[in-house]
């Protein structure tokens, strides 16, 4: 079975000049982990994602008993978020990406997963577009909805 079937095709996208602050209230006005960086084609050029904005906003130096003994977390992070005010979307991306084809199989989809560091992966087309992602939910939910046959519950 084709992931062309169960892909998410809802996506958060964003263009290369997107600056930190649009960028940060798109992650926050999502469900989604990826924003996706698309050129005006619709062309993949990169993934944002949550731990991404996260790595930015909160210094990796600090450890949990380091981070007990702030006192103002909010304030460590609004200083963060003004250093990062000149950063864009293609400044943060990650470029090195695993990606998938719509016609690739549910299996093949699942090792690709298992082999990356990722809950979901881009789905494109053979032009480079962006047309889905797919991740270890949709998997699970056409396994148990379409392949054993359980109901669909929210």
């Amino acid at each position: 079975m084709k992931i062309i079937r169960f892909m998410n095709t809802e996506l958060t996208r964003v263009a290369p000049d997107t600056d930190f602050p649009t960028l940060l209230a798109t992650h926050a006005s999502t469900e989604t982990r990826h924003t996706y960086v698309t050129d005006e084609a619709g062309k993949l050029l990169g993934v944002v994602a949550n731990l991404d904005m996260m790595k930015k906003l909160v210094p990796s130096y600090l450890t949990a008993g380091l981070a007990a003994s702030i006192s103002d977390g909010a304030e460590l992070i609004r200083k963060r978020f003004e250093e990062c005010q000149h950063l864009t979307a293609a400044d943060i991306m990650q470029h090195d990406l695993l990606l998938l084809n719509p016609e690739d199989t549910l299996i093949e989809a699942d090792v690709r997963l298992q082999e990356s560091r990722y809950n979901a992966l881009p789905v494109v087309d053979a032009a480079g577009i962006l047309v889905g992602d797919v991740g270890r939910k949709e998997i699970l939910k056409h396994i148990a909805v379409e392949i054993c046959g359980l109901p669909a519950t929210v």
